[in-house]
C-alpha cells in the first residue's frame, strides 16, 4: 500500500541515473541499492531493481517509499473501490504528471489525452473519484548540444482510504512500476504509457463487465 503523497514526492525528486552497470560495480554513494527488504516490501527482485528504475532513487527516498508501503491493515480499516461500483464500461483514472522542466506541460497534456482516449476510460481530477491512479514523472535527457530525449517513470495504483483512530487517510495500493524513453520530441511516449495502463485495466474491465 503506497501513500500518494509520499510516492509522488519520492518520484518527483528522483535524479537521472546512468545506464545500468555490471553487478560487480559499486553504486554511487548515497544512491539506493537492492536488499531482501525491497523484495519483501515492494515485490521487486534484485534482477529487476534497475529495470524498475529504483536505482535512480537516493537511499532516503527508497526508505520513504518502503515506509509508505508498510501500512498494517490490522491496525486500521482499508477501503478500496470495488470494480462493481464503477459504471458499466467506464473506469475512472486519476493522472498526475510531474517533470524537471518547465516545458513539460505540453507532454503532460499528451499523456492525459492518450489515457482519456482509452476505451471506457474517464480521466478524473481527484483520488476520491478514481478507480485507478497513474503517476508519471518525466525527466529530460540532455547533452552539451541540448535536449536529446525524455525518460518517464510511471506507476499505477488503486486509491483507497485507511481509517485508523477515527481519522481517514488517502492511501494507494501499488500496481505496475515501469520506465520508458523517447526522443527529443517525445514521440510515442504518451501512447506507450497509456498502453501499459490499458493492459493493467483489463482485469478491472472484466470485473465491471461481469456485474
Amino acid at each position: 500500500m503506497v501513500s500518494c503523497g509520499v510516492l509522488c514526492g519520492v518520484f518527483a525528486q528522483a535524479q537521472t541515473a546512468s545506464k545500468p552497470k555490471a553487478t560487480s560495480t559499486s553504486p554511487k554513494p548515497g544512491m539506493a541499492v537492492w536488499s531482501p527488504d525491497v523484495q519483501q516490501t515492494l515485490g521487486v527482485s534484485q534482477e529487476n531493481f534497475n529495470a524498475e528504475g529504483l536505482n535512480k532513487l537516493t537511499k532516503m527516498q527508497l526508505v520513504a517509499l518502503e515506509t509508505s508501503a508498510r501500512i498494517d491493515p490490522k491496525k486500521g480499516l482499508l477501503t478500496c473501490p470495488a470494480s462493481g461500483t464503477a459504471p458499466v464500461g467506464r473506469i475512472h483514472v486519476l493522472v498526475t504528471v510531474d517533470g524537471d522542466d518547465a516545458s513539460m506541460a505540453a507532454l503532460a497534456g499528451l499523456v492525459r489525452q492518450a489515457v482519456a482516449a482509452l476505451n471506457g476510460v474517464d480521466v478524473v481530477d481527484t483520488a476520491a473519484q478514481a478507480d485507478r491512479a497513474l503517476h508519471v514523472v518525466i525527466q529530460t535527457q540532455t547533452t552539451g548540444r541540448g535536449l536529446i530525449g525524455y525518460t518517464a517513470s510511471y506507476v499505477t495504483a488503486t486509491p483507497c482510504v485507511l481509517e485508523k483512530g477515527g481519522k481517514k487517510t488517502d492511501v494507494e495500493l501499488k500496481g505496475t512500476l515501469a520506465e520508458s524513453s523517447a526522443n527529443s520530441k517525445g514521440d510515442g511516449l504518451p501512447q506507450t504509457i497509456a498502453t501499459m495502463l490499458d493492459h493493467e485495466l483489463q482485469d478491472l474491465r472484466g470485473g465491471v463487465a461481469a456485474k
